[in-house]
């Protein structure tokens, strides 16, 4: 038998329950590990004694301790700003859309945007302030923003056409392998603006908006899944990450939008997800067996990692 080890997972309140399950696989699979599951709040100092002497693997799907702990490897969740995001993408030569950052009044080259690009607030969700523009109004926006009090920081970013609806694939990433493949649509033919007033009036053209009844279908895209993998390893030490990807209709080139590595993208007990509630539990579960996959690898990552 190999020498055993210790993995200790904290996770939220609500998906407690579920590595309960995953930890019930890696103990089946691989008695050899001890595994500790603990909602909200863990540290190694309270584990059992009878364990203090093993190779530890921390696994931190919330917010981690102000102090990493001293003892065993750590793995956590942590949000990394959407424009840091890009630039790392960039480095790794993961395709992007083309992104700046923006101040309202800055002027744009026409030659370089295209007729159209995305103007998003930094920090937000849910595609909250985000706006598709005609690149030839960019400096006639002021009034909009001051009407809707919004003052935050912007990105300008480039507009990929994903053919006559707007659409985006997501895939849950846990420690490089994928745990479910879906597809959001946004129900309504995308509306091109030819002015700034159609353009503040748009739900067409954004795949996360709270005020639209989105689709979503799960699907298993090869070229997806492996363009999510590459995605992932740009920021590898982030165990959790709910990762969205776009396709080119006129040139089937992908491109990641964003990563969201914050720890909320577990939609299998997450009762405020979309996912979860448009899908169901059962399907997202079964499309790749995801408590078996997380299961495996987490008996992997135990294996390699645990010191």
């Amino acid at each position: 038998m190999k020498a055993g080890k210790v993995l200790a997972i904290c996770c939220r309140s609500e998906n407690h329950d579920d590595f309960v399950a995953i930890g019930k696989r890696i103990i089946r699979k691989a008695p050899e590990i001890a595994v500790v599951i603990k909602p909200v709040f863990y540290h190694p100092n309270q584990l059992d004694p009878a364990l203090e002497n093993f190779p530890l693997l921390n696994l931190y799907l919330v917010n981690r301790p102000k102090k990493l702990p001293a003892r065993g490897k750590t793995l956590f969740v942590k949000a990394i700003d959407k424009f840091e995001q890009y630039q790392h993408f960039t480095l790794a030569n993961i395709s992007t859309p083309k992104t700046i950052e923006y101040n309202i009044g800055q002027p744009l080259n026409f030659n370089d945007w295209g007729q159209y690009i995305f103007l998003k607030s930094r920090n937000s969700s849910y595609s909250e302030n985000s706006f598709l523009i005609p690149t030839k109004y960019i400096l006639d926006i002021k009034p909009y923003f001051e009407k809707l009090k919004l003052n935050y920081k912007m990105l300008v970013q480039q507009f990929i056409y994903t053919g006559e609806h707007a659409n985006h694939y997501r895939v849950l990433n846990f420690l490089g392998k994928p745990l479910f493949c879906a597809k959001v649509n946004n129900p309504y033919p995308i509306k091109l603006p030819f002015n700034l007033d159609e353009a503040f009036n748009n739900n067409t053209t954004q795949t996360s908006r709270r005020d639209v009844i989105l689709t979503r279908v799960l699907e298993f895209n090869k070229k997806v899944l492996d363009f999510s993998q590459k995605v992932y390893n740009v920021f590898q030490d982030q165990p959790l990450q709910g990762i969205d990807i776009i396709m080119e209709e006129s040139t089937y080139k992908l491109f990641v939008l964003e990563g969201n590595q914050g720890g909320n993208v577990w939609s299998f007990s997450h009762k405020n997800s979309p996912m979860l509630t448009f899908l169901g539990r059962k399907a997202l579960l079964s499309q790749f067996s995801a408590f078996d996959v997380a299961a495996d690898v987490l008996i992997k990552k135990t294996e390699e990692l645990a010191i």
